[in-house]
């Protein structure tokens, strides 16, 4: 199949914007028959194009439910329908709105084609003119403007706007069919802009052609939805002035479609050839009349207007379907985050049930001690109070009340102290089964004096006689955190500061054979954020008389398996593992050391009124 030389090369200019393959654009012919037909059928192949022929409009319509074609070319009258009646309806439905459709008419008929590109249809061509003008016709047509689109976020309505390229002695400027009696300019412009702002059009005049290099692209009227451009201005050389204009609105990312006038009768052969070639959109002679000449720019802004809208459509709904798949992506990164979050948090609770079941271990043998004691008293006064129930059935049986009485009493004052004892015991097994319980990631309200209290329960052994703590918390009882907070926290920092106090009292027992008290002091209070920029955080600072601890480690103490007690008695997790809980609650933990010798550490965690106040609700 052959394509001709002088057409290929036209098109190749002509659709420079985008170069497209012509094979590859199907071209519909509705209403055609006999030679017409074929004669159309065989120039269309010739040039390349994939052709389908069906008999009237309403088969039209039929296939437009299964295909859709690039080009559409019926006659003025169809049988069933006429050209004006398919453009319409055409035109109504949002899936059919962009075909391009060319109308063949018998004579050259400028009403009649006035009539046709009004009522939608996008080009006339008489059936008797040169061949090789239909072709340019539709390869314009068919030339793709996608990287022109403008890209305008939030577009508005607009008035048609048309740029009118001429100068005095030019075809467009002494145009005689502009000529009207109430025509404005005065002679100073064309009578064409009269015309064109009669219509509703914005019309502007541009002389010199540099200025267009020149242009400050962001001024309304420099994206123009039509030019017209004199190419028989002997001023400037229309053509260029075409190709510059190409280039201009592929820069400028613009679409306004050309239209170019010549002198009468050069409307054919390689005139039009050139002309198209330059990137111009159609092409009229000087004898067109006004009310043609107004059709023809009006199907040219129509034609740009349509498609700028339909490449917007296209362009939301691409925009739209990223977002969705945004959107998937993002919940999918969110349920990843979440599950990731949850293991994070469960291998959290374990590490923090590691380190306290550590701690017990390192408390084991002062709790059994706690038991022993209680448990011992408890067994001694046993076998005094069987003696003293022994004593009295014997005084009773004797007839002795007296003494019986007296052996009761004595057995009630050992099973009243029997009791103490196993209060404690009772005690420590309740401290002892809340602290090893596994519920200390879930946020909840927690008693902050009783947690303490609990702590401090399971410390007693450790802290002994030679170590007095003291609270001091000023700090709203209840707080929303974590029970590891207290349990867990505080108890390593509380148990560190014992070992620290006691291998110092050991240290001075040698050297000095006696020692002072000790004490380790807790305090609580409400205190402005120091991280953010309004707020509170819930500060707990505990204090003791102690070594303190050198500036050296004052960083690398909060580090996993990093210790300073002897091998065999730290595992380096508790304060890891306090610095974690502290950080999952968006807090902070820093050590100093006092004026006075010991250490110093402060825990600050944000307050959130609103959860505890939601805690009380709940509750």
């Amino acid at each position: 199949m052959a394509v001709s030389p002088l057409f290929e090369a036209a098109c190749a200019q002509a659709g420079g914007e985008s170069p497209m393959n012509f094979l590859s654009c199907t071209v519909w012919l509705a209403g055609l028959a006999g030679a017409v037909e074929e004669r159309f059928v065989h120039l269309l192949q010739q040039r390349g194009f994939s052709v389908r022929v069906l008999p009237n409009g309403a088969a039209a319509f039929t296939a437009f439910e299964q295909a859709l074609p690039e080009l559409l070319i019926v006659p003025s009258d169809l049988g069933d329908m006429t050209a004006i009646q398919l453009s319409q309806k055409l035109r109504l439905n949002a899936v059919t709105r962009g075909i391009p459709i060319v109308v063949l008419t018998e004579t050259a008929d400028p009403q009649l084609e006035k009539e046709m590109l009004e009522r939608g249809a996008d080009a006339c061509f008489c059936m008797t003119s040169d061949p090789l003008l239909l072709m340019f016709r539709i390869c314009t047509l068919l030339r793709e403007y996608e990287d022109d689109l403008p890209m305008r976020e939030g577009a508005t309505f607009h008035a048609p706007s048309v740029m009118v390229v001429t100068a005095p002695g030019g075809l467009l400027w002494s145009w005689p069919q502009a000529a009207m009696p109430d025509q404005e300019g005065g002679g100073n412009e064309p009578a064409l802009l009269a015309l064109l702002r009669k219509s509703g059009d914005t019309a502007t005049l541009l002389e010199d052609v540099a200025q267009l290099e020149l242009a400050d692209t962001t001024a309304p009227h420099y994206h123009p939805d039509c030019v017209l451009v004199d190419l028989a201005c002997p001023e400037f050389d229309g053509l260029e002035v075409a190709r510059t204009l190409v280039a201009l609105r592929r820069r400028n990312r613009q679409c306004a479609r050309i239209l170019g006038m010549v002198p009468s009768g050069q409307v054919v052969g390689q005139t039009a050839t050139i002309a198209f070639g330059a990137g111009v959109d159609d092409l009229v002679d000087a004898t067109i009349s006004a009310d043609l000449l107004m059709a023809r720019i009006g199907s040219l802004i129509r034609r740009k207007i349509l498609q700028d809208e339909m490449r917007r459509e296209d362009a939301h709904i691409e925009s739209a379907r990223a977002r969705m798949a945004l959107a998937d992506a993002l919940r999918r990164v969110n349920a990843d985050l979440a599950a990731a979050n949850r293991k994070l948090i469960e291998a959290q609770a374990k590490l923090v049930q590691s380190a306290k079941m550590a701690s017990l271990g390192e408390l084991a043998a002062g709790i059994a001690h706690e038991f022993n004691n209680p448990l011992a008293f408890v067994l001694a006064h046993e076998n005094t109070v069987s003696r003293s129930i022994s004593r009295a059935l014997a005084a009773v049986q004797d007839g002795d009340l007296q003494e019986a009485e007296a052996a009761l009493g004595k057995g009630g004052e050992r099973l009243s102290a029997s009791l103490i004892g196993l209060s404690r015991m009772r005690d420590l097994v309740a401290s002892l089964r809340r602290f090893s319980r596994l519920e200390e990631g879930e946020f909840a309200r927690l008693d902050v004096p009783e947690a303490l209290s609990m702590v401090l329960t399971l410390l007693a052994p450790k802290l002994g006689q030679e170590i007095q703590v003291s609270c001091h918390l000023d700090a709203p009882a209840e707080l929303f955190c974590q029970a590891a907070l207290v349990n867990q926290v505080v108890m390593n920092i509380v148990s560190n500061a014992a070992d620290a106090i006691l291998e110092k009292r050991s240290s001075e027992k040698k050297e000095y054979k006696n020692t002072q008290s000790d004490k380790i002091e807790i305090f609580s209070a409400l205190e402005d954020a120091t991280d953010r920029e309004s707020g509170q955080d819930y500060v707990i600072r505990i204090s003791d008389t102690g070594p303190g601890v050198p500036e050296n480690l004052q960083e690398r103490i909060f580090e996993p398996f990093f210790t300073t007690k002897p091998v065999g008695s730290g595992t380096g997790l508790g304060l890891a593992t306090a610095y974690g809980v502290v950080q999952a609650h968006g807090g902070s933990v820093v050590v100093t050391n006092m004026q006075n010798g010991g250490a110093c550490f402060t825990l600050r965690v944000p307050y959130r009124p609103v959860e505890e106040k939601r805690s009380d609700n709940a509750a």
